[in-house]
């Protein structure tokens, strides 16, 4: 009879899935010098995992009106519930005062990805992680799944780019002409987090590489947990680097969130949260009042950002998204963020990657020369070589082929 009972309701699952995790943050260790170990569950991994799931279901709830296991609305609106539940797992991690950013002002440039290039565990911030071991045969392959096409290409995509503020604080798509800037600019007095996210350059020995167009499709090469060492690309070379997998600053952007969600977000809970995730790159703190009366259009425009949010909290809560979006790239979040915020519709907008002008041989202005190497013969496609310059230097050079329709 239990085997072949209706399926449970949503409802009905997420109440045990809650009582699990009250249970596990009670109960699990707390002894003071396993509690920050990295790689034990503790009560803080219970708590943290807490505030994740929460916040997931709480947002679901507030922008999904059914219930999607049966269809109907949901039987009480309990959505304020779990984002409470959310804040304050969130905020008995913050008040126990174990855990803070690594965050030194002269690497702004530099500390937010070795997070994620390090061997050792980053146990101030990190609050559960996956360490590896040469010498006990524990390793992994990450690194090859960002630098090797036969992994699937990872590629992010200028709309992504875009959303990257200027390093003052301002935002990059309000510049008349933004979505023209060629490659070699965009990092230009960019949120630093940007070109540590995105290969740029890529230093190994004295070599210096470029974004391969040949094991990624947009341009936009992710970087975050590529190492510097070029031997560890094969599918075979064993990597040891530690993998994050909870860590401080997504507690505090769960805590922003889900009190902006409530509409008890203060300018207090601001700086408490969200300003130290920017402190960490050199960014300027959120203006509150600010955000919230001028809402940034990209991110409110249906093609380039999110259809769903109103109220007074918009432009906070925008802003939230994009620091969640862009702190926690390539982690593991991105798809169920759009999944709970009902923003589908995401999906169907076309993937752009980096900006070319057009052919352009001969321009002699030594920032993009792409060349039509069959020189207009007609066929189903056409060889086209491009080559982008910083000064005189070559920056990415690669040939491939296109349709012709959809040569500039």
């Amino acid at each position: 009879e239990a085997l072949y009972k209706p399926r449970d309701s949503r409802e009905y699952v997420m109440r045990k899935v809650l009582e699990d995790l009250d249970f596990a943050s009670t109960h699990c260790i707390t002894n003071a010098k396993l509690e920050v170990n990295s790689v034990r569950i503790t009560r803080n991994v219970a708590l943290a995992f807490k505030a994740r799931c929460c916040l997931y279901e709480g947002t679901f709830r507030k922008y999904h009106a059914n219930d999607p296991s049966t269809g109907k609305p949901w039987t009480a609106d309990e959505s304020e519930m779990y984002l409470r539940a959310c804040a304050d797992a969130c905020e008995t991690l913050m008040g126990e005062g174990k855990y803070a950013l690594v965050s030194d002002p002269a690497k702004v440039a530099t500390q937010y990805r070795s997070l994620f290039t390090s061997e050792s565990v980053a146990s101030g911030e990190v609050i559960w992680a996956r360490a590896y071991d040469a010498s006990l045969n524990a390793t992994h392959i990450l690194n090859t799944y960002f630098v090797n096409m036969q992994y699937g290409s990872y590629s992010l995509t200028r709309q992504f780019v875009n959303t990257y503020l200027n390093r003052d604080g301002s935002r990059f798509t309000d510049k008349a002409g933004y979505e023209k800037t060629l490659f070699a600019d965009e990092f230009e007095n960019r949120d630093y987090r940007l070109m540590q996210s995105i290969r740029y350059t890529r230093i190994n020995s004295t070599k210096v590489e470029v974004p391969s167009l040949s094991t990624c499709m947009t341009g936009y090469q992710p970087i975050k947990w590529v190492i510097d060492d070029t031997s560890m690309d094969s599918n075979t070379a064993p990597c040891v680097t530690s993998i994050p997998i909870l860590r401080y600053a997504e507690v505090l952007l769960n805590y922003a969130e889900a009190k902006a969600e409530l509409g008890t977000l203060t300018p207090e809970d601001i700086a408490l949260t969200v300003d130290i995730v920017r402190d960490r790159v050199g960014m300027p703190n959120i203006d509150m009042d600010a955000a919230n009366a001028n809402p940034d259009p990209y991110l409110c425009a249906p093609e380039t950002g999110y259809r769903n949010v109103t109220g007074p909290n918009k432009g906070v809560i925008l802003e939230i998204r994009r620091e969640r979006t862009i702190e926690l790239c390539l982690e593991g979040h991105r798809y169920y963020d759009i999944i709970r915020w009902k923003e589908g519709k995401m999906f169907e907008q076309p993937f752009l990657g980096m900006y070319f002008p057009g052919l352009t041989q001969g321009s002699g202005d030594n920032r993009y020369d792409v060349f039509d190497m069959n020189d207009g013969i007609a066929g189903d496609k056409e060889k086209v070589d491009i080559c982008i310059y910083t000064g005189k230097k070559p920056l990415i050079t690669a040939s491939f082929n296109v349709l012709p329709a959809a040569k500039p």
